[in-house]
């Protein structure tokens, strides 16, 4: 029985070839695919290894959506370089300059309201009479010679302020061009709420005098201006206002001759109110 027992042993191990090929796999398994490392371990024809990782398929690939569009990359980083700031002043200097600013503020504002309070009216002036004397026109070299004497009414309307008037002129016209004469008065002064009657003469000798002037003295009857002008100055204790020039304007005072050949001439009516500009 010798024979059979060799027999069996060499037919359960056969000799190791070189040219012997690889069993195949046992009977009821599945053929491996993939990995053969990961295959002979699920035989349980080598061992597992540890730290041997098995790949698991990638993710499918989804196209972004047609209106996703990447982030723009960021701005480039600009270096901004500022000039140091100045170092505040002291808080001397500046309480110092704010101390001035309100004095500024408050002596504005007292101003204001005094101005506001004792804001001064023009006065007021009214021609109460007129009178023509000594009237002699010369045709041959029409020219005239007369004295005319005038009253002017002042009130000062200003309840609270007094009224000065310096370097007084006063004037008298037959037409609106040049001055038949003309006379400086003496300075006068107001107080509040006072009236004053301003009397005063001018005195014309061999004045020119234009054809209409002429004709109108020999109808009996001509219009005369008469205007003064004064620098005002209005006061309350120590406050006062600047100079103003004033200018008193009474035009279209007629005055009637009392006969054809009279030499004398006067204005009758109420008292003509005047132009006052200051």
């Amino acid at each position: 029985m010798q024979p059979s027992s060799s027999s069996s042993s060499s037919s359960a191990h056969p000799p190791d070839h070189h040219d012997a090929k690889p069993s195949g796999p046992a009977m009821g398994y599945p053929v491996p695919i993939g990995n053969p490392a990961a295959a002979a371990v699920a035989n349980g024809s080598a061992p597992a290894a540890f730290g041997i990782a098995y790949p698991y398929p990638a993710p499918p690939h989804h196209p972004p959506p047609h209106h996703h569009y990447p982030y723009p990359p960021p701005p480039p980083h600009h270096h901004h370089h500022y000039a140091a700031h100045p170092p505040p002043p002291p808080s001397c200097l500046r309480h110092l300059l704010a101390a001035i600013v309100g004095a500024f503020l408050f002596l504005g504002a007292a101003t204001f309201i005094v101005w506001l309070l004792l804001r001064p009216r023009a006065p007021a002036f009214a021609v109460t009479s007129l009178a023509l004397s000594r009237v002699a026109y010369s045709p041959a070299n029409s020219s005239l010679s007369a004295s005319f004497d005038a009253a002017f009414l002042a009130a000062n309307p200003n309840s609270k302020l007094s009224v000065a008037y310096f370097s007084p002129l006063a004037s008298v016209f037959l037409a609106p061009s040049s001055p038949l004469a003309v006379a400086s008065l003496a300075p006068f002064g107001q107080g509040p709420g006072n009236a004053t009657t301003l009397a005063f003469r001018l005195v014309v000798e061999d004045a020119y005098v234009g054809p209409d002037a002429a004709a109108a003295l020999k109808t009996g009857a001509v219009d005369v201006q008469v205007r003064l002008m004064a620098v005002a100055v209005f006061d309350r204790g120590g406050w006062r206002t600047s100079r103003r020039v004033m200018r008193v304007m009474c035009d279209g005072v007629k005055v009637v001759f009392r006969g054809k050949n009279s030499t004398e001439a006067a204005f009758h009516g109420p008292p003509r109110r005047c132009d006052v500009f200051l």
